[in-house]
């Protein structure tokens, strides 16, 4: 299990997201799965609506997957589902940067979890 951490107070709007998802049953533990995330962040995010100066934060992220409420088991991602908020356009790229530098040394199949310090 790998801790990607981040700053809570450089993404508070992230980390209030990863919460309420939490409290919503989504899991804690991702795995590590990069092919195909383009298509599934497109599935993922269709029919949420948008709002200038603000991007649409999944969680899970689209390029991770995880057993627990709201998420099917299997290989078929086609019945992935994911908790989605609206978070200042800014902070969401840097976060999906940051995230993206933390996990490139990372294989498919790697757990991780989020942690905010």
């Amino acid at each position: 299990m790998q801790n990607v951490t981040f700053s809570m107070t450089k993404y508070p709007n992230i980390r209030k997201h990863f919460l309420r998802a939490l409290r919503k049953g989504w899991p804690r533990t991702l795995v590590l799965n990069r092919p195909g995330a383009a298509e599934r962040r497109a599935r993922l995010l269709e029919g949420v609506a948008t709002k200038p100066g603000f991007d649409r934060d999944e969680y899970p992220p689209a390029l991770a997957r995880g057993k627990g409420a709201g998420l099917t088991k299997g290989i078929d991602p086609r019945g992935w589902r994911a908790d989605v908020a609206l978070v200042p356009s800014h902070e969401n790229r840097s976060h999906g940067s940051t995230m993206g530098l933390k996990l490139r040394r990372f294989c498919n199949g790697t757990k991780f979890r989020y942690v905010f310090y």
